[in-house]
């Protein structure tokens, strides 16, 4: 005997969406509920008037204790409310957190050791005049650090934030040497501890603008506060695993070096994933001189990378400019180490020209909005920027800079975008008289850069990069002249005569 239908068949799973008695499929849903980008459920109405939750197909809920870590670990909104870069930084910045706090842990023992603690002959009066020297040096070394580099931290946070952990490591070596030389113990500890200094305000900058750059919905005390939370949690694994290892390297001090070695090898090589993880759409000067160097040369990849598209009047409406992702991972890590110029963006006027002949010629060479001195026999280019100027100046005297600078390289390729009205400029940069001021090559750099300044600033923009915020660490300075200087287009007003 058949059985009516329904009858002895398996109810479906929970969620299940409910088909009509026809087999079709189930009307459209009423509402569509969904976490970020993700749809989570669908609602339906029922017979009785209700609404009934249904689970899409292929969707898994997330287990509780999963929900609770993201919300704990996580900022609010993840993966959508950050930077697409963000979980495998942090992957790495974990990892090297988790070797930081091992190999601390191990130091600490030998600064406790080095101040006399397990030592019958030390004394309280010498062990807190070390404490305290080594708290003083390291004061001080905060505020110098600051006051010297605190300006350039957010223009070069990948690099500061590599030579943080660099010193990190080199203060826990010396931490750990301390109590082999009991009588060099207390400068090894004030340089440990000078060391840290620099760690702590180099690291903590940093953080903060990695952090601005990971929010992507204004959400920067979100990350930054989940990133703490994070590292929290790192560190007390750490110290939970240090209290294993400590016991186990007690009394030999070869395995010891050897866990300390393995510990900073990783840490290192840790922050280097980290940082090579990062794809910043800011400009610095580095990234800007890759992405000029790119748009000049070919691009990284070659291909089209930088070839202008010319009008038919002659200028250029678009150069296609390496975007974040191609520049990014060869950007150089050293600080201070990536150029061939020592470039002073808002220069003061003493330090560009020292007469009034120069002052005139380099108004007559340069722009309405900067004028522009190059020095190659000192490898210096300064650059002076008009009062009240567009925002985007800087920008676009920074990237002429760079151009000189670029001049002043290898040979442009005879294929290289650009190549025509630039090879002509480099082999006159080149004949130069040692010592001078190549003022014809300025000015027709000047005069190249009012077409080709533009048509880059569009292909920054097209590449992915961020124009309207810049990380090029202008200095204060700012000039006032009379006339409407770029000498190229308009003669400046006559200088005042002095009395």
């Amino acid at each position: 005997m058949e059985l009516p239908e329904g009858i002895g068949t398996p109810p479906p799973p929970p969620g299940t969406p409910p088909r009509s008695p026809s087999g079709s499929p189930p009307p459209p849903p009423l509402c569509r509920e969904l976490w970020g980008s993700r749809e989570a459920a669908r609602y339906q109405g029922d017979p009785r008037g209700g609404l009934q939750r249904l689970i899409p197909p292929g969707v898994c809920p997330p287990s509780g204790l999963r929900r609770a870590a993201a919300r704990v670990l996580l900022p609010q909104g993840y993966p959508e409310s950050v930077s697409p870069d963000y979980l495998q930084y942090q992957c790495w910045d974990a990892l090297q957190a988790l070797c930081s706090t091992l190999a601390g842990a191990l130091a600490t023992r030998a600064v406790l050791q080095a101040v006399g603690v397990g030592d019958s002959a030390a004394t309280v009066t010498g062990a807190t005049v070390t404490w305290v020297l080594r708290d003083g040096v390291g004061i001080v070394t905060r505020i110098t650090f600051a006051w010297i580099q605190g300006s350039r931290l957010d223009c070069e946070a990948k690099q500061w934030r590599l030579a943080a952990d660099a010193l990190n490591d080199a203060a826990l070596v010396l931490e750990l040497l301390a109590p082999a030389w009991p009588r060099a113990g207390p400068a090894l500890l004030a340089l440990a501890a000078a060391a840290k200094c620099i760690v702590g305000v180099a690291g903590g900058a940093t953080r903060a603008a990695l952090a601005v750059h990971q929010a992507r919905r204004d959400n920067v005390a979100d990350v930054a506060a989940k990133d703490g939370s994070q590292e929290t949690l790192v560190n007390g694994l750490g110290l939970a695993l240090a209290l294993l290892l400590l016991p186990l390297l007690e009394g030999r001090p070869w395995l010891m070096w050897g866990a300390v070695l393995l510990l900073l090898g990783t840490h290192l090589g840790a922050n280097l994933g980290a940082v090579g993880t990062l794809r910043l759409p800011t400009l610095n000067r580095p990234r800007l001189r890759l992405a000029l160097g790119g748009a000049l040369r070919g691009g990284a990849a070659g291909g089209g990378a930088g070839q202008p598209h010319p009008t038919a009047g002659g200028g250029v409406t678009d150069v296609t400019v390496p975007g974040p992702e191609d520049v990014n991972p060869r950007e150089p890590l050293l600080p201070g180490f990536s150029t061939r110029l020592s470039l002073h963006l808002g220069a003061p006027l003493h330090r560009l020209v020292s007469s009034e002949a120069e002052l005139r010629k380099a108004l007559e060479c340069g722009t309405d909005d900067y004028i522009i001195v190059l020095r190659p026999s000192r490898g210096w280019v300064g650059v002076g920027l008009r009062r009240g100027a567009p925002p985007d100046t800087p920008l676009r005297a920074c990237a002429h800079a760079l151009l000189l600078e670029e001049l002043l390289g290898a040979d442009l390729p005879p294929g290289a975008p650009m190549g025509a009205a630039l090879r002509p400029l480099q082999h006159r940069l080149r004949r130069c008289p040692p010592g001078s001021v190549p003022w014809g090559v300025v000015a027709e750099s000047s005069r190249l850069w009012r077409t080709l300044g533009p048509a880059f600033l569009r292909g920054l923009e097209a590449a992915g990069w961020e124009t309207q915020r810049h990380l090029l660490a202008p200095d204060e300075w700012q000039l006032d002249w009379a006339g409407p200087g770029g000498g190229a287009e308009e003669k400046p007003r006559p200088l005042p005569r002095p009395q």
